[in-house]
């Protein structure tokens, strides 16, 4: 379950945690700065003055309260937007199944969510016992998470899949291509020497399916570490 809340957000309550320390710590020196002028106002004259410790004690104790509360503001930002990076999924695809009146034969619909201003529909026939969903990842390393940066991802195929072995032997099957370009010099470099650059933790290809026959929707996300998907309300 996804916070309702956009990093944007919890970029502003780690701001606030650390504005609000900064301002604690200048009260304390502005406090440290008077006691000590006081201390020498008591020595260098004759006539006795008031230290004020009460006064003193209640502005270092209030000083310590402000420290202490937007300490844990800071620390509650950070650990929501660590929560966010590491669990954070985006929707990037629907995917919409309806049975024919041919046998082992559905229909599916398949909803790209990119760009994020269109959304493009294409249509299917799939053999099979399920439909399967194939794309490639690129998973940076875990601290460009924290700091927001998203796993990389595209599409490629749309297929077919049988759930026993004899069968995705023996019986026919349906693929179909999701993008232009297959050999697209820049995943193809990615596969090769991904594993060398600095930042990225891996780079694979990953696969979701789920059953076919029925009428559903699937909703595709992609996380930290590949495509998920859930089964989403029935549209109207």
């Amino acid at each position: 379950m996804q916070i309702p809340i956009t990093q944007g957000d919890l970029n502003y309550l780690v701001y606030a945690g650390a504005l609000g320390i900064l301002i604690g710590f200048l009260f304390f020196i502005f406090f440290s700065y008077r006691r000590i002028r006081l201390l020498f106002r008591i020595h260098s004259i004759k006539k006795p003055v008031s230290p004020r410790i009460l006064a003193g004690f209640r502005n270092l104790f209030l000083i310590f309260i402000w420290l202490s509360v937007f300490g844990m503001v800071l620390f509650f930002g950070f650990f929501l937007l660590s929560y966010h990076a590491f669990t954070y999924e985006k929707p990037v695809a629907e995917i919409i199944t309806r049975p024919s009146d041919r046998s082992n034969i559905s229909q599916v619909t398949l909803v790209q969510f990119f760009p994020v201003d269109s959304k493009t529909s294409r249509y299917f026939l799939i053999k099979g016992d399920q439909w399967m969903i194939e794309g490639d990842i690129l998973k940076w390393d875990n601290w460009l998470n924290f700091l927001g940066l998203q796993t990389r991802y595209r599409l490629t195929r749309i297929r077919g899949h049988y759930l026993s072995t004899e069968a995705e032997i023996n019986q026919p099957h349906t693929i179909y291509s999701l993008i232009k370009h297959e050999n697209h010099p820049l995943w193809r470099h990615l596969y090769e020497y991904g594993h060398r650059l600095p930042f990225v933790s891996s780079v694979y290809g990953n696969a979701a399916f789920q059953g076919l026959g029925k009428n559903k929707r699937y909703l595709i996300y992609v996380g930290r570490s590949g495509f998920v998907v859930r089964e989403g309300e029935k549209k109207k």
